[in-house]
């Protein structure tokens, strides 16, 4: 009997129950086909569960079936059994670390998702992009700073500008008092605008927590800027911002220019 747990103990490493071990263990023993009443009384497992078990063992590939009234059942070569349900439990094991590996990188996809990025970008038309859809995340605040302002720019302005004070979210612009008046009136009537003499670049700060810089021109476009989402140069930038804005003047539109900048 000690033998007999012994090797039952052994099943149970490989991935068998107790049931499908002494039903196993009975037909290896038998060396004969068995129906499923003989089995169940050769094992001890009650005859309305034989069945089920006898079906697992089959689907390990650890024992044979043969079709008959009744249906009879033997154990196969040993190395042979043991052999292809080797193989099924490794193919199993296999897709399990295949769909652990799939899930685990895409955890470690979305982590590095939320790791603060810095982008590079070159092309004006690329920025211009970057910078509309910046300013489209907003949900409490944007502050926008221009040394020049573009051609295009004024009429795109204009049209986030009235979206976003659509919803409520706080918009300031700064720009360089070489700004004319006429290119900024439409975008005064959605948004705060204050002027000042010296600018160094320009950029967006959106909500706080996302900037775009614009750090190279070839005079009246942007050709390089860098966005980000890094706390620290964020918070940098909106620092910087607040505090030309508070040394700024603001722009009264009465059809004249502001005062810094009558002659």
């Amino acid at each position: 009997m000690s033998d007999e747990w012994g090797v039952m103990s052994k099943l149970a490493q490989i991935g068998l129950t107790e049931g499908e071990g002494r039903v196993y263990l009975a037909l290896v023993k038998s060396k004969v086909e068995m129906d499923a009443k003989e089995v169940s009384k050769a094992s001890g497992i009650p005859y309305s569960k034989v069945y089920t078990i006898l079906e697992k063992l089959a689907s390990k590939s650890l024992i044979t079936v043969r079709a008959g009234r009744p249906a009879v059942y033997s154990a196969k070569e040993v190395s042979d059994g043991l052999s292809d349900y080797k193989r099924l439990v490794a193919k199993e094991l296999d897709g399990k670390f295949s769909e652990v590996e799939l899930t685990l990188q895409d955890l470690q996809t979305t982590t590095d998702a939320e790791k603060p990025d810095i982008w590079i970008i070159k092309n004006t038309g690329d920025i211009i992009k970057k910078a509309y859809a910046t300013v489209l995340n907003a949900t409490k605040e944007v502050d926008v700073a221009l040394p020049f302002m573009p051609e295009w720019a004024s009429e795109e302005l204009y049209n986030a500008f009235l979206r976003l004070r659509g919803n409520e979210i706080r918009l300031r612009l700064l720009l360089s008092s070489q700004v004319t008046i006429d290119k900024i009136e439409g975008v005064s009537k959605t948004v705060s605008v204050r002027t000042r003499d010296k600018m160094f670049g320009g950029g967006i700060i959106v909500d706080g927590n996302e900037a775009i810089l614009f750090i190279a021109s070839d005079g009246s476009n942007p050709i390089v800027a860098i966005w980000s989402n890094h706390a620290g140069l964020v918070q940098i930038a909106k620092a910087y911002f607040d505090n030309l804005w508070t040394s700024s003047t603001p722009i009264n539109f009465d059809g004249k220019l502001p005062a810094h900048r009558k002659t």
